[in-house]
């Protein structure tokens, strides 16, 4: 990767919501929607890697059935164990997938690679690496 990009700030957020906090979830609403469609990124994987937190956060809602982080992050072991057996695959195999299949399905690489102005190879030789860092970053906060 070019330049390292990384979401401590978001990861915070996260953080702050499955402790309770009401108001952060006003916020992490609203990041949500921003990084939906990165328009404040500053580089290829700083853009991809807005709309991967949002898509894995939106994965996570579905993989759940519910959207509240501190209810998700409240589940035990064996409901995650059934969510497993039921979806047929694991969470964060699951979140992954489902990121770089939506990358592929709209041309991110290609279109970061016109915008940014580097490789579309490049964006998806490491397209699963951002996604995975960015699902081990959300999976730490929630278990």
């Amino acid at each position: 990767m070019s330049k390292p990009v990384e979401f401590g700030e978001f990861y915070k957020l996260l953080q702050a919501v499955k402790g309770g906090d009401q108001e952060k979830n006003k916020e992490l609403e609203w990041i949500l929607a921003e990084y939906e469609h990165a328009k404040n990124a500053t580089s290829s994987y700083d853009e991809l890697g807005q709309i991967f937190c949002h898509h894995g956060v939106m994965e996570l809602y579905e993989y759940t059935g519910l959207d509240n982080i501190k209810l998700i992050s409240s589940l035990e072991k064996s409901v995650w164990i059934y969510l497993e057996r039921r979806m047929g695959i694991a969470l964060s195999k699951y979140m992954v997938d489902s990121m770089v299949a939506h990358a592929k399905e709209h041309e991110l690489a290609i279109k970061m690679s016109q915008k940014w102005d580097n490789s579309s190879q490049e964006i998806e030789d490491n397209m699963e690496g951002l996604a995975n860092y960015v699902v081990e970053g959300i999976i730490s906060i929630i278990n």
